[in-house]
């Protein structure tokens, strides 16, 4: 786990200011789940989220450089010096520089430099003031070094620069007479000399970083080995002018990726003041405390394990750690995740001198427990003496901690994963103090704090908090609400003029008995707030600054956008495609109505026209941003197949396939026989014995639909019993043809054909009456094809013989296709005609308004008012074939013109005679008249034998009453059984059987009327009723009622049954009249007799 505590780390410098010490688990810094509601994301338009923060000593003026880095490439340095204005407390570095280091730039010093590595590789240098000038080019990193050995000041004199190349080349320049370039001689270099390898005295390569261990010492790091320029570890690479190799002194690596270098708490350039009275001199032993993390284990200069050798004078400048060499373990699993809480200094006199300098470690474990070790909590600012080793847990489930050591704080901040904040330590007293002690600056609480108490503020508010964060004598608390709470040991209240996304702490980037750590909030509109107190400053010059892991809300958001595609089944499938800060991602099918969250392509397997809404939301936590609606019309055609469908049909070892209602112009139809694949174009023989066969539905891509599998078992057949033909009549071609095929087995005998009831024609004689070809696929099947003309209700029969017997007919009806348009009233009620299932062709369509009197080109919507009858022709122009001719009913206006022009036909209500009444459809006597139109129904065709099937037809009724005696009237219709041509009799091989479909099987549902014109009454009998040979009322009119024109739809279904009634049979059938046979194949006729009679 990384711990990611940069810019959250206070550090102190010197011993004449005081800071806290803070560390957060990496597994909760800034994540949404710990700070307020964002989308967690690294980067975004138009802000940038901190992705890290660097430290660098300025050894020359005694201050932090503090470097924070945004994911949208920027850099944010925070200005130095300690007489900036409050609201300018941050700038923004040069976008093309990849690094920069500045020293003494700030607190009146006129000596100063500025290293500046640009992304290009250019290293640019300005000392004193002067211009930027590049010194080196293609360059990755550099290092600086002041060769005059200890001392706690750089001069720019001795300076010398280091640039590390991509090739692995190190380089240097500068001040070079006392050998701290490491080229091997001791002299200045003005232009970059490679630095030399000590055990070969060649060029130095392969270095993959640098680690500057302080102003005065550099490692260069290769892939196993370790060299070091400068004076630490007890050894002088001056002396030589060249690196020393000091690899020995580290645990074996084999990849620089493996040796890193920190401190711990990022605690850099550490160090204090120590008054030797005896000797009248003041030395200031440096406390930066450096880890080296190889092969992913811990080690210090400075052995945690014991009391802090601080105090122990050491050379001329005190202690350094830097002269060590010996590495100690340091018992960590990750070293990012640990605090070294200094005790400060104990003021003797009126000098701000140090005379106790130990530590307390704590440790802020992957599991959420914090432990210390060193100098107990309780005594943190008063060192003791009484040191310990070993590691104490001091809480569970933390997710962050504050550590403030000096004496007038010497307290732990702990928040905790519940969203409380507690408090444990001296709290600004003397452990000694036995008394009721004083008010921690940090918490608002009296006296010493033995256990973890909580942090509650006066109103008890102090909870869900997600955040905390301390200066010198303040605490801040985050709420998950975006409001900070301040706690003081005189202060208490809230800062709320934004609402804050995160908090940053900032160490002090100049020395003074004035410097403090500096806490500043993260406003939800991007911009930093210095907190000072509890008054917030927004700081100029730098925006769109969010936590890591935290994307803002913004005002707006795009709607999704759409793409469309395609199923196996030609269902619609919607890929919405929304931003990537949606929150929201929601559908709907109702116009709105119920919204669904979308989680995957929408597949749509309704048919018809459909309306998808889309749209994507932000929740602000306040309060819910939707984008506007995309709204997608949708006109879903998809390839139904039925339940059960397709069907395998066998009889007499022919294999039909049957496909119901499965629309064939969009599939293929295929047939497998024990594993041979073939397109099923015409019924197919079996061969006697067992098969294995498949009927399967493919669309125009080849990928399957539907697959059914039987085990047909074919019996040698009877001797003397001949296999019946197969036949197939084909579509209607651009020259109003039609193909017919019969197959049969030319073993059992030859064929016969006949035409409308005509002569039979023996085999020897078929091309002299039918124009086509023969084809004899094998020994058992021929088959004959001919083009005949599309006539419809031509009647053709095939037959085998062989001279004695005869098989069983195969009769094929030629049927007409209907083209019947669709007719619908647009806005302004004028008339559309739908053409669209016209079969392929340069169609001409045609309408008339007189019967057919004068037609005229359809070429859109039309103005023809009420007009109720209209008749469609369509016919190809260049050869005059007429594809249909027929007049229709059209819809009734839909109200947005209501004076329609020219109204009703006047030519309705010409008188017949009473005989005809009852044989049409049109009755008319006296004024009064209806006009039936539309039933589909008047030659049921039954190619295919399956159960209950389903056929409907929509048709209307027109009724006229304009006699003007309002007698009022009833229109009723009765029908007869659906009574069977002859058909099949199996038992004889004969076609003489006669069977019927009960008048029962039809049923009509009777929709509202619509007026065209006269009294608003309802005179349709809605409902659903079963028809027969009595007279069913299907529209009525009270007395005084139903005088004008109505329009009355119905929709007729009639359901095919399993089983047929035997009418008759021929001589020597099993069968009789009243007998239940399967269902044959034949046409079926019925009379409908519809009636419209004055009075009730």
């Amino acid at each position: 786990m990384k711990l990611e505590v940069g810019f959250m780390v206070q550090r102190q410098r010197r011993s004449s200011f005081q800071r806290t010490l803070s560390v957060v688990l990496a597994a909760v810094l800034f994540a949404p789940a710990l700070l307020l509601q964002g989308t967690n994301t690294a980067q975004g338009a138009g802000y940038g989220n901190i992705d890290g923060t660097t430290y660098e000593y300025d050894q020359i003026s005694k201050g932090t450089q503090t470097q924070i880095h945004l994911s949208d490439g920027r850099t944010i340095g925070v200005n130095t010096g300690s007489n900036l204005p409050v609201d300018s407390k941050f700038i923004t570095h040069d976008h093309n520089a990849k690094r920069i280091f500045t020293a003494g730039a700030h607190n009146g010093f006129t000596t100063n430099m500025q290293i500046k590595l640009m992304n290009n590789g250019d290293l640019l240098i300005r000392t004193n003031n002067n211009p930027l000038t590049l010194r080196d080019t293609n360059v990755v990193d550099f290092a600086y070094l002041d060769g005059r050995g200890e001392h706690t000041s750089m001069q720019l004199q001795t300076m010398s620069w280091f640039s590390l190349k991509a090739d692995g080349s190190v380089y240097a320049f500068g001040g070079g007479t006392n050998g701290q370039l490491g080229t091997g001689t001791k002299s200045d270099k003005t232009a970059p000399t490679e630095v030399i390898n000590p055990d070969t005295d060649t060029p130095l390569t392969g270095v993959r970083k640098f680690i500057q261990l302080n102003y005065n010492n550099v490692l260069l790091v290769t892939d196993g080995q370790v060299y070091k320029i400068g004076r630490a570890f007890n050894s002088d690479s001056f002396h030589d002018a060249k690196p020393i190799n000091i690899t020995r002194m580290f645990p074996a690596f084999t990849s620089a990726d493996d040796f890193e270098m920190g401190y711990l708490h990022k605690d850099v350039g550490r160090h204090a003041l120590w008054q030797d009275y005896s000797a009248n001199q003041t030395i200031q032993p440096l406390l930066d405390m450096r880890y080296f993390k190889i092969n992913g284990s811990y080690y210090t200069l400075t052995d945690s394990a014991q009391p802090a050798p601080y105090m122990t004078k050491l050379g001329r400048y005190g202690y350094d750690e830097l002269r060590s060499t010996q590495l100690y373990p340091l018992p960590v699993s990750n070293a990012e995740n640990v605090t070294r809480a200094l005790t400060d200094f104990k003021a003797i006199g009126n000098a701000s001198l140090s005379t106790r300098l130990d530590n307390t470690f704590f440790e802020l474990q992957s599991n959420g427990d914090l432990v210390s070790w060193g100098i107990p909590i309780g005594n943190m600012g008063y060192s003791s003496g009484n040191y310990n080793a070993s590691k104490t847990l001091i809480a569970s489930s933390v997710v962050k901690y504050l550590v403030a050591p000096h004496t007038s704080s010497s307290v732990v901040i702990i928040l905790q994963d519940n969203g409380r904040v507690y408090a444990l330590g001296s709290n600004g007293n003397d452990p000694a103090n036995l008394g009721t002690g004083n008010i921690g600056p940090l918490t608002g609480i009296r006296g010493k704090l033995t256990v973890p108490t909580p942090i509650e503020g006066t109103d008890n508010e102090v909870k869900d908090i997600v955040d905390i964060a301390a200066s010198y004598n303040h605490l801040y608390a985050l709420r998950d609400n975006g409001e900070v709470y301040v706690i003081s040991n005189t202060q208490y209240g809230k800062i709320n003029n934004v609402r804050y996304v995160g908090l940053l702490e900032v160490p002090p980037t100049y020395t003074g008995t004035d410097a403090r750590n500096e806490v500043y909030g993260i406003g939800e509109d991007g911009n930093l707030y210095y907190f000072q107190g509890s008054s917030p400053v927004m700081q100029n010059g730098v925006t769109g600054i969010y936590p890591s892991g935290y994307t803002p809300v913004p005002a707006m958001i795009d709607k999704p956008i759409e793409s469309l595609s395609y199923d196996k089944f030609e269902n619609s499938v919607v890929t919405l495609d929304y931003p990537a800060s949606a929150m929201i991602k929601e559908y709907s099918m109702d116009n709105g109505v119920t919204w669904v969250n979308y989680t995957h392509p929408i597949v749509v397997t309704s048919v018809g026209s459909v309306t998808i809404h889309a749209r994507a939301g932000l929740d602000t936590g306040t309060n819910i941003i939707y984008s506007d609606p995309l709204i997608m019309n949708i006109s879903n055609d998809p390839i139904e197949i039925p339940v059960g469908y397709p069907k395998l049909l066998e009889q007499d070892g022919v294999v039909t396939v049957d496909t119901g209602a499965i629309d064939l112009s969009r599939v293929q139809v295929q047939v497998e026989v024990n594993g041979q694949v073939s397109d099923y174009v015409s019924p197919i023989q079996l061969m006697n014995g067992n098969h294995t066969v498949s009927a399967i539905i493919l669309n125009a891509f080849g990928a399957e639909l539907a697959r059914v599998t039987d085990n047909i078992n074919v019996s040698p057949a009877t001797p003397g019993v001949l296999t019946a033909p197969i036949g197939h009549l084909g579509d209607v071609d651009s020259n109003d043809q039609r193909s017919l095929s019969f197959s049969f087995n030319p073993t059992q005998g030859f064929l016969q054909l006949q035409h409308d009831h005509g002569l039979w024609v023996d085999e020897p004689d078929i091309f002299n009456h039918y124009t086509g070809s023969s084809s004899d696929p094998d020994s058992t099947e021929r088959k004959y094809t001919f083009m005949i003309p599309n006539v419809i209700g031509s009647v053709y029969k095939a037959r085998v013989t062989d001279g004695v017997n005869v098989s069983a007919e195969t009769t094929l009806v030629v049927t007409g296709v209907v083209y019947d348009p669709a007719f619908l009233r647009d806005a302004n009620d004028k008339l559309v005609i739908d053409f669209s299932n016209l079969p392929t062709g340069n169609w001409m369509k045609e309408y008339s308004l007189d019967h057919g009197g004068n037609y005229h080109e359809y070429v859109g919507p039309i103005d023809v008012g009420a007009h109720l009858p209209i008749k469609i022709r369509v016919l190809d122009p260049s050869t005059g074939y007429i594809l249909t001719d027929k007049e229709y009913i059209t819809p009734a206006l839909n109200g947005a013109n209501p004076n329609p022009s020219p109204g009703v036909d006047p030519t309705w209500g010409t008188e017949v005679t009473a005989a005809d009444q009852e044989a049409i459809l049109n009755v008319i006597g006296g004024g009064l008249s209806s006009q039936f139109h539309g039933l589909l129904l008047d030659n049921i065709e039954i190619q295919t034998v399956h159960d209950y099937q389903m056929i409907n037809s929509v048709t209307s009724a027109l009724l006229e009453d304009s006699t003007g005696q309002g007698d009022g009237w009833t229109y009723s219709l009765s029908i007869t059984d659906f009574v069977s041509d002859p058909v099949l009799d199996t038992g004889l091989n004969t076609s003489d059987l006669i069977v019927k479909i009960p008048s029962s099987s039809l049923s009509v549902d009777v929709k509202s009327a619509k007026v065209l014109a006269g009294s608003p009454d309802q005179v349709a009998r809605t409902g659903n009723y079963i028809l027969g040979a009595q007279k069913q009322a299907l529209a009525q009119a009270e007395p005084f009622q139903g005088m004008g024109y109505y329009d009355i739809p119905m929709d007729f279904t009639f359901r095919v049954p399993s089983s047929v009634e035997v009418v008759s049979a021929g001589a020597g059938s099993a069968h009789q009249a009243g007998d239940r046979v399967g269902l044959r194949v034949g046409v079926y006729r019925s009379l409908f007799t519809f009636s419209l009679a004055k009075g009730i």
